[in-house]
């Protein structure tokens, strides 16, 4: 009985070598040599149309890269509180974001959170929302209203500075 499962594993395993193993033929020097000649023959040819990239495409066009490239203030933006300088005012208190028509149907509420970079003369450079999302079309009509609110700068030494501040945007229906 031993004789016979170590002759079957044996067959077994021969048969998965030879199963496994590449055919070699003579002649595959001369299969190489011509396939190495075809792609010598290819030509390469610049694309004559100046179209946008797809969604399926990695790169960008000159123009999209300056588009993308963010204000350097941004990236020094610090916490008012955390480096002792005064918070920046709102001069536009008036603006709020309105709740959409989409929010009201669904009986949306909450509060988020949005992120504003306010630059040393008080722009808003950047407004993004951070943590919990709402939904219904509320997170960008509260971006689109702080973007176009104006504040007063940071004041730190003396001198005014980029600040990245968060703000909590309560919705709630009456």
């Amino acid at each position: 009985m031993e004789a016979g499962l170590l002759l079957s594993a044996l067959v077994q395993l021969a048969i998965l070598f030879f199963w496994f193993t590449p055919n070699f033929d003579s002649n595959s020097l001369d299969d190489l040599i011509e396939e190495v000649a075809f792609i010598d023959n290819v030509q390469i040819t610049e694309p004559t149309n100046e179209s946008k990239p797809t969604d399926g495409d990695f790169d960008l066009t000159d123009k999209e890269k300056e588009e993308k490239k963010e204000d350097p203030r941004i990236a020094g933006a610090s916490d008012p509180i955390v480096s002792g300088a005064t918070s920046p005012v709102d001069l536009s208190p008036n603006t709020r974001p309105e709740y959409t028509s989409e929010a009201k149907s669904l009986g949306i509420t909450g509060t988020m959170t949005l992120e504003v970079v306010i630059s040393d003369t008080g722009e808003v450079l950047r407004v993004r929302s951070v943590g919990k999302t709402l939904g219904g079309g509320l997170e960008l009509e509260a971006i689109t209203t702080y973007k176009r609110k104006r504040f007063s700068p940071s004041i730190l030494e003396g001198k005014p500075i980029t600040v990245k501040v968060l703000v909590p945007i309560r919705f709630t229906l009456n």
